[in-house]
């Protein structure tokens, strides 16, 4: 009976064991090269791992919310010398008028005083009436007077900080910060609201029939798309699924169109949809589309194909750039695109 050779080239050893390295049959010789090849490895994962760590120590990750807790403080200080300045306004006014009434009062009272000197026929009960009220007067003015008059009701000012969960839409290298995903997070309304990265244009092709392939029946989703001039971020919504209908799609659960970053320095708005029998455009030859018209419409090949912005057609224009909202011009080309579907919690 005839042994297995060592399945190296040209070693004409008996094969001893089966390598985890190759998956080779190979003789004990060759299996302790495997090892030490394995083991060579070893080497460039510490100093990848030194990197890691070396990157997390000396990056200062306090800095951005620092800026933004510095921000705060100054709005609050203005803020609170606006409220003073109105405060004293107004309690200035409210005394004036309580003076006022009191010394109104006042003069009322002299008055007829004087009227029942000149008469001179008061009754007893008329001068009790005049002390009783001469007493009310200067009671009133002796609380005018203390320094509890006013109460100050003084409400503490809280800032409050906290680490935002990260890994909220996870997959390779993706497009958004952490920023722009707790953003994403508030415009769909559930906060710490995890999605899973199903789709990437660079990765896994520009093609419509790529786009399905990864997309249809996967329920809801957010699609990212970043165009290729200026490297904006914008992208739309969808709680139905896509899955090659040829035909548009209504969806009453809350589409939207966002703007993330663009040429206009609008912050990271929501766009919600006027006209949800038109909510996304389902088609195997194209790319994720919204809208009637079509508000957003991504070809196949979308990196070297134009795609067009007819915006707004179904959804609400709030920030009133029309058609060049999310890129600064209708036509445009992508550098990539993220779809998103959502992770059931």
């Amino acid at each position: 009976m005839t042994s297995s050779k060592c399945s190296i080239d040209g070693c004409k050893r008996n094969f001893d064991t089966v390598c985890d390295h190759c998956q080779g049959q190979v003789c004990t010789k060759h299996y302790i090269e495997h090892i030490k090849l394995s083991n060579a490895e070893l080497t460039s994962l510490s100093d990848e791992l030194n990197l890691i760590i070396n990157t997390i120590q000396q990056r200062d990750l306090t800095h951005h919310v620092f800026e933004q807790i510095e921000q705060w403080r100054e709005e609050s200080h203005q803020c609170i010398d606006e409220l003073c300045e109105e405060k004293k306004r107004q309690l200035k006014f409210e005394i004036s008028q309580k003076i006022d009434n009191q010394i109104k009062k006042l003069h009322e009272l002299g008055q007829e005083v004087n009227e029942l000197i000149d008469e001179g026929d008061a009754s007893f009960k008329q001068i009790e009436n005049i002390k009783k009220n001469i007493e009310a007067c200067r009671k009133q003015c002796k609380q005018i007077e203390t320094d509890d008059y006013f109460r100050l009701d003084v409400k503490a000012i809280k800032l409050e900080a906290t680490l935002v969960p990260h890994e909220l839409f996870t997959g390779d290298d993706t497009l958004l910060s952490i920023e722009h995903q707790v953003k994403l997070n508030e415009f769909y309304g559930k906060e710490g609201q995890s999605w899973m990265l199903i789709y990437k244009a660079i990765r896994d092709g520009f093609s419509s029939a790529d786009f399905h392939r990864c997309c249809d029946n996967q329920g809801p989703t957010i699609t990212v798309i970043q165009s290729t001039a200026g490297g904006y971020l914008f992208g739309g919504y969808t709680s139905v699924s896509w899955n090659s209908r040829q035909s548009y799609v209504h969806d009453n659960n809350g589409p939207f169109l966002f703007t993330i970053t663009n040429p206009y320095g609008i912050p990271p708005t929501k766009y919600s949809v006027t006209i949800p029998e038109y909510s996304i455009y389902d088609h195997p030859n194209c790319g994720p589309t919204f809208g009637g018209g079509y508000d957003l419409y991504i070809t196949s090949h979308s990196q070297t194909n134009v795609n067009t912005c007819n915006f707004p057609h179904s959804y609400n224009d709030t920030t009133k750039q029309g058609a060049i909202t999310f890129t600064g011009n209708k036509n445009f080309q992508i550098n990539d695109i993220e779809v998103y579907r959502l992770m059931q919690t």
